[in-house]
């Protein structure tokens, strides 16, 4: 994954709407807009735009029956996310302890 899908992603679950969007539909398999909106306390045009902002970012997906639109978590997405999140932290934890170890401190 990119700096920049990475980027996306933490921003897109960086709002506290769209993180209890993450949290409800975990717990589903698919629910419709006006569901979701009504569950959350949300107006429709609210939700739908929080989902545009995790669609954008492949976290959820979105199908039409109809008038109605039903979203669903993309699990394999929020696979890659965690292990992008988790290559990051250990890389970094790995350069900081590396670095740490190559260079002696300095004696006074």
């Amino acid at each position: 994954m990119s700096e920049r899908e990475l980027k996306a992603l933490c921003r897109a679950v960086g709002d506290v709407s769209r993180t209890r969007m993450i949290r409800y539909l975990a717990g589903q398999r698919e629910v419709s807009v006006s569901d979701l909106a009504d569950r959350l306390v949300l107006s429709q045009p609210l939700a739908s735009w929080h989902l545009r902002i995790l669609k954008r970012a492949g976290i959820v997906t979105t199908r039409k029956d109809g008038r109605q639109v039903y979203c669903a978590l993309d699990r394999r997405r929020i696979a890659q996310f965690q292990e992008a999140l988790a290559d990051l932290i250990q890389t970094r934890t790995g350069q900081e302890a590396s670095t740490l170890l190559a260079e002696p401190s300095p004696v006074s």
